[in-house]
Formats: structure tokens, sequence, C-alpha cells
């Protein structure tokens, strides 16, 4: 791989023998890979698991996690703190049989519950005691009780959402389980300003799968009534939808934010059910393989082709070029699952771009 400048400009896609990309806005030429071995090994399969499904998050959050890390620009840097958070995050997660994260189906890229990491930087985390007050689900309204105070008073709401100055903000991230078996994501931003009361000391604002909200101050708490922008899941609840809040302050320039994590304790589907789904390829005991845990899984998913073979095709026919990822493409990285590089430079669109660690013929 090398740097390297053109005419033309930056470029990216491939050209006879070479491939083009650009990572920090420099232009990057390596050999193209031709005549990829695919050997579909569960340590690689797990691998296309896993960056799919933080793939499939970044993308889903993209809105406001392309720029969600302070001291980083938006965009790529972004991109690959999130990428590589929460790929660390994930493993440890699987590793120790936790349900803390979901995971992708084979060749789907929708989101999935998980105890993302969002954000981080220097300032304190706002909103401590902020809840999911209520989900309707055939409203498609969620209530949050942002902020309970003892006196009724903007300065104990301010300090509650970590705002000192006119100008900070504090941005609440919703998570919620749609009809269709995902997640939507979205969130609100309240702008501190000057005003007499307390909503009137907050400019409001949305993004994300958030149709509107309606905030009130009453009985000294403040809440805010969210409409969402997908029709709720029927089994919608509070423990089901989840929330975390970053406060934004602008000093010299620069954006200082604050930590930013969802805390999800029964994600799904869980790894095994996510992992059964995948084509994995012949595993060879000699090689160190585990192959107990590889005929397990590829018994699963045998099971589950006999059965959806009655009535549909099946969800994992056909050959796997490089897994699914967030934006529809490869999702794909250069490490196995037992550690090594995440593998998550290139193209913000495509979170999982890069090789796939696959062998050269």
């Amino acid at each position: 791989m090398a740097k390297s400048s053109t005419y033309f400009g930056l470029r990216r896609g491939s050209t006879k023998s070479h491939t083009f990309s650009v990572v920090d806005g420099k232009q990057i030429t390596k050999d193209r890979v031709e005549g990829c071995k695919n050997p579909r090994t569960l340590a690689q399969m797990t691998q296309r698991c896993l960056v799919a499904t933080i793939g499939a998050a970044y993308s889903g959050m993209k809105c406001i996690c392309d720029h969600s890390f302070e001291d980083l620009t938006a965009g790529m840097q972004c991109m690959r703190k999130f990428m590589h958070e929460n790929l660390k995050q994930i493993r440890i997660n699987m590793e120790y049989g936790n349900s803390f994260y979901g995971y992708c189906k084979f060749q789907e890229s929708s989101l999935v519950p998980g105890s993302y990491i969002i954000s981080s930087g220097s300032l304190p985390k706002p909103l401590a005691n902020a809840m999911i007050e209520s989900v309707d689900a055939t409203s498609g309204k969620v209530t949050l009780l942002l902020v309970s105070t003892t006196n009724g008073t903007f300065a104990e709401v301010a300090e509650a959402m970590g705002c000192k100055l006119f100008g900070d903000m504090c941005t609440v991230a919703l998570m919620y389980p749609k009809a269709d078996g995902s997640y939507g994501f979205g969130a609100v931003r309240f702008t501190y300003k000057s005003g007499e009361s307390v909503l009137e000391s907050l400019a409001v604002a949305v993004i994300g799968d958030i149709d509107s909200v309606v905030p009130s101050f009453t009985a000294n708490a403040l809440k805010v009534e969210v409409r969402v922008a997908y029709k709720l899941d029927a089994g919608a609840n509070a423990e089901k939808t989840y929330l975390t809040a970053i406060t934004s302050r602008s000093v010299n320039g620069s954006w200082l934010r604050s930590p930013a994590q969802f805390n999800v304790q029964d994600a799904t589907p869980t790894f095994a059910a996510a992992i059964s789904t995948y084509p994995i390829g012949q595993e060879r005991f000699l090689n160190g393989n585990d192959v107990s845990v590889a005929a397990s899984a590829i018994a699963q998913q045998g099971e589950d082709n006999s059965s959806n073979s009655q009535g549909s095709d099946s969800q994992s026919g056909g050959t796997d070029t490089g897994g699914g990822s967030a934006g529809g493409g490869s999702s794909t990285g250069s490490e196995t699952a037992g550690g090594g590089s995440d593998n998550t430079g290139g193209d913000p669109q495509n979170p999982g771009g890069g090789d796939d660690g696959l062998d050269q013929d």
C-alpha cells in the first residue's frame, strides 16, 4: 500500500491491477486483490458477524455518531473511533456470553439493540436519573422523564443537563423497537438559551427516526413526549427502549462532548442465534479449529435451512463474498475474533470497508 497522487484528483475504486481509496484526505493505492480464497471458517464468519453488527449500528446512528467524539474530526475519524470502541466491547460480550449486545444475522444490516458507545469526551455525563417513563405502541409515543427537581427552577434543570453557558446543549439519544423486528434511532437536542421559564430557556430540535416532541414541565419535572417515525413493535415497553445523553459545549471553536453509552441488558439476537445463520465452511481439527463449536453452528444452520425450505428459500443460501454491512455493501474485517486490527479504515458509508483477510491464490 502506498500514498499516491494523480492529475485527476482523489480517486476511489479499481483500475486494472490497482485499487484506489482515500484515507484522511490522502490518496492510497494498493495492488488489486484477485482470486481470493473464501474458506468461511468459524473465526472468519464470527468476524463478519461482529463487523456487520457494529457497521449496522454506525449506519443507524450516523446522524450524530459521525461527529460525537471529542478531539476527532467529523466523518472518518469518528467512524473509526465508533467501530474500534464497539468492536472491542462486543468481542468481550461474546467471549463472556453476556447479553449487552445483539448480533446481526447473515445478510441483515438493520440496527439491533446493544450497549453502544456513541460519544466520548471530557464533559461530565448528564441526566444521571433520566428514564423511559412509558411506551405506547398503539400511538407510537415514548414518554421520557429527564429531570426531577426539588424547587422547580431552571438552575436545577440546567445542572442536570450539564449546561452552564448559553449555547450549551444536551442531546438525548433514543433507541426503540420497531414493528419489523429491528430498532430505530433518533435524538432530541435541547439548547440552553435566555428565557423566563424552564421551557422558554430550552430550544428543542430532533433528528433521526423521530417525528416530533412535546416537552412539558409540571410537578417540578421535565418530561418529553416523543412521537417516533416508525411503527413500534406490539410488545414495545420501557424495558426494551433505551436512552442516553450527550452534553456539548463550544470552546474556542472546538466542541467538547460528554461520554455516552446505552445500557442494554437483554439484547437479541444472541450470538448463537446469529452465527447459526452464517454459511460456515469446513473446520480442520489439526489446524487448531474449534470443530465442536463449528459443528453445532452448522447443525443449527442445517435445521434452519430444512425448516425454511418447506415454505421459502433458505436465508443462508448463496455465496457469501464479504458479509453484510451497515451500508448494504461488504462488511468485512482483516482480523479474526481473537484480536488484531479492526480494519475500520475506508469509506464512512461502508464502515467495514477494506480487505476481508482472505488469502490470495
